[in-house]
């Protein structure tokens, strides 16, 4: 038995089946027998219903290359953002003093030292 790449299964007949089969290509998963699959001068699968005899197109190299291409570098960087995302995060220190930690010590010291004398009895 020949194993086609476009069958009853993966094909582009609907728009759930082509959306499904596309994020098939774009996990790498046999990307390059779906594209075979769709080039031009193929015989068309008899359980098709399609009344041309070939089916497919050479426009499936550019799409395909141009496809894969586009999803591995989106790919790329979402994990190169997810580990900056995890960086930052690690690497933030919240005991750096602030602008908004001196506003808060003085006033909790004015209500210490009311005269402002600096000074605080015990």
């Amino acid at each position: 038995m020949v194993r086609v790449a476009i069958n009853q299964h993966n094909n582009f007949r609907t728009f759930f089946q082509a959306l499904m089969l596309l994020f098939r290509s774009a996990t790498g998963e046999a990307w390059h027998d779906i594209m075979l699959s769709c080039l031009g001068k193929k015989v068309c699968d008899p359980l098709s219903s399609n009344p041309e005899p070939e089916c497919g197109s050479e426009f499936a190299y550019l799409y395909f290359v141009s496809f894969i291409f586009l999803c591995s570098f989106l790919m790329l960087n979402l994990f190169v953002a997810v580990i900056m995302d995890n960086f930052e995060y690690l690497t933030r220190d919240s005991s750096i003093l602030g602008p908004h930690h001196l506003d808060e010590y003085v006033r909790i010291w004015a209500e210490y030292d009311p005269a402002c004398v600096r000074a605080h009895s015990l």
